[in-house]
């Protein structure tokens, strides 16, 4: 457990944000971040009370990754896919109780960081409908790994791959299955046969660290299963994985373009051209963009949070799917929100912002929220199939 853990989270929090902004966070990831974040004791905030974390709702969860944001995107990001896998872990009942309790221990004991690798080159998001390519083996003997899998295969943006101690990795298994059974496993990532490979070129976030991961012959043990299903079937885990995932991604990129509008605020009021006389912040002009990228952000936030408090106030996982519409609601405003504010705090600043920088950075990163799912055209679709089935 972490030697900050009689801290309040707030008091957790303010540190991590401290130390993180003193990292100054560029474009390349610094290992210092996450351990910034481990040794504040915020990795265990959405851990349950009983397994030595914080046991935060949602609501909470949403607070500290909008600080982060604000701090650096790129960091945010890669703590809110650890966030959003041990809130659902703690909220959702198809986990197997050792399963889970062997996750936290990790978690709280070990310092571990845990992303869900999922993503693959060739098929794609599995909020898509992707099928993995991955691929669970039994293995066969009598041996110690009798009754286990080797899994092999490589998933790709697997944010945060260098700091990660543990993974979800989803696979097919082998076999004339049709449809195929796909499967998830809890990978400890310290196993023969991992490997962790450099990410993309990405226009954004380049300090998430968002890698490929590459298994080979990588042997789980039968009791690291934690779901196996057809592809048609639904998750067991219901909408708490979506629904974590979403408003994760969504307060990481909020907290992005409330950065920047704080960011861009003091430089127009520090900033004095010509004869000196007029701050930039006082021209009409500057106050009409900064009026209108402070609206979006606000309409944002109201709606990020009061859809995170609904969610925490859900008795029971019906409750919880008829939000699953305002979730998908949370993750666009404030991803577009994010989009818009950065853009205008770069007009408000002109050539200083288009400068490599925090305004320059922030513009970048919050164009990663928008291929984030649940994407855009997804989402609108499905919105406006709610309305005609409602008036039909």
């Amino acid at each position: 457990m972490s030697p900050n853990a009689a801290e309040s989270l707030d008091e957790r929090l303010a540190a991590a944000c401290a130390a993180i902004e003193a990292l100054h966070p560029g474009d390349a990831f610094d290992p210092a971040v996450p351990a910034a974040v481990v040794a504040s004791g915020l990795h265990m905030a959405a851990v349950p009370t009983t397994f030595g974390g914080d046991g935060a709702g949602l609501s909470e969860i949403v607070g500290i990754l909008t600080a982060l944001g604000a701090v650096d995107g790129a960091s945010a990001l890669g703590f809110a896919m650890h966030l959003h896998v041990t809130g659902a872990a703690a909220q959702s009942d198809a986990w197997p109780p050792a399963l889970r309790e062997r996750l936290f221990r990790a978690v709280v004991d070990d310092g571990a960081l845990v992303n869900a690798a999922s993503t693959e080159e060739g098929g794609g998001s599995p909020a898509r409908g992707a099928i993995p390519g991955t691929i669970a083996t039994p293995t066969a003997g009598t041996g110690p790994a009798s009754g286990s899998w080797r899994l092999t295969g490589e998933k790709t943006w697997t944010t945060w791959l260098p700091a990660l101690g543990v993974a979800l990795v989803s696979a097919r298994f082998d076999g004339p299955a049709d449809p195929p059974e796909v499967g998830v496993f809890l990978v400890d990532l310290s196993s023969p046969g991992v490997e962790r490979r450099a990410g993309f070129e990405s226009m954004g976030m380049r300090g998430s660290a968002s890698g490929r991961l590459r298994l080979t012959d990588v042997v789980v043990a039968s009791d690291a299963l934690l779901l196996r299903r057809t592809v048609n079937e639904p998750d067991p885990r219901g909408p708490v994985p979506g629904a974590w995932f979403a408003m994760c991604v969504a307060a990481a990129y909020l907290g992005v373009g409330e950065g920047a509008r704080d960011a861009v605020a003091r430089w127009a009021i520090d900033r004095r051209p010509g004869d000196g006389s007029t701050a930039v912040a006082d021209l009409p002009t500057i106050q009409l963009r900064l009026g209108r990228l402070d609206a979006a952000l606000r309409a944002a936030r109201i709606v990020v949070e009061d859809v995170a408090r609904r969610w925490d106030a859900a008795p029971n996982d019906a409750a919880r799917k008829a939000l699953e519409s305002d979730l998908v609601l949370a993750k666009l405003a404030a991803t577009n929100a994010a989009a818009l504010a950065t853009e205008e705090a770069l007009r408000i600043a002109g050539g200083p912002g288009f400068l490599a920088g925090r305004l320059e950075r922030a513009f970048r990163d919050a164009r990663a929220g928008l291929i984030n799912p649940p994407l855009d055209d997804v989402a609108l679709t499905g919105f406006g199939r709610a309305v005609v089935a409602r008036h039909r």
